[in-house]
């Protein structure tokens, strides 16, 4: 066999293309505003939605741009008939602060009773330059966590009970975003040119070529 070794998103004079990050995602564009009526989309139709052993919800997505990078977790396509649902801001205020809303929607403009369940600090997390990648892991306890791509460790992580990750929407504030969604996980196998990459992306990978008998050796 032949054993090729390939640098995903690294080159050898020590630049990078963060963009590639990006690859076999779907993507949303906005720049509507935060009362627009945003679709949703729902997870259980991603094509690389994982459901692990315990029930966890795995979901890789990303967002480019200045702030402001709102998700939304509906339990229904249509949220406007007094919907319990959340709201993740990411590095809102300037860049500055992520929050996590739970509250009732009631239109696509408006909505109620609005309770804080996070809040830090994420001073300079988004950039119009290079898309903020991670995974949502949604628990069936309600427990989401949010791990940066090459990361072990979330960055954000709350727990509510009344959470529905059902349908997934995406918005901005005062900036146009862009988001990524149903990416590949980045430790699923990749394909490639006569045979499958063998371990995590961004890392030094193997590709393995068929041998004559057909059989990735």
């Amino acid at each position: 066999s032949i054993v090729l070794s390939v640098l995903l998103g690294h080159y050898a004079n020590g630049q990078s293309n963060t963009f590639e990050a990006t690859v076999g995602c779907l993507q949303y564009n906005t720049n509507s505003g935060y009362n627009y009526a945003h679709p949703y989309f729902a997870s259980g139709s991603f094509r690389n939605l994982q459901v692990n052993r315990n029930g966890v919800r795995l979901m890789r997505m990303g967002v480019l741009g200045n702030n402001d990078g709102h998700i939304r977790l509906a339990p229904v396509q249509f949220p406007y008939d007094g919907t319990v649902m959340n709201e993740i801001v990411l590095s809102g205020w300037n860049n500055t602060k992520t929050v996590v809303r739970r509250y009732t929607r009631t239109a696509p403009g408006t909505h109620t009773g609005q309770v804080e369940l996070k809040a830090q600090s994420s001073i300079g997390m988004m950039s119009q330059f290079e898309p903020l990648m991670f995974t949502m892991a949604v628990y069936p306890d309600g427990t989401v966590q949010l791990t940066h791509d090459r990361d072990s460790r979330p960055f954000l992580e709350f727990q509510d009970a009344t959470l529905s990750a059902n349908y997934v929407g995406f918005c901005n504030w005062d900036v146009p975003l862009v988001f990524f969604y149903d990416c590949p996980l980045e430790d699923e196998q990749n394909f490639c040119e006569g045979g499958v990459v063998l371990k995590k992306k961004y890392e030094e990978t193997t590709c393995v070529k068929n041998g004559s008998n057909g059989v990735i050796e």
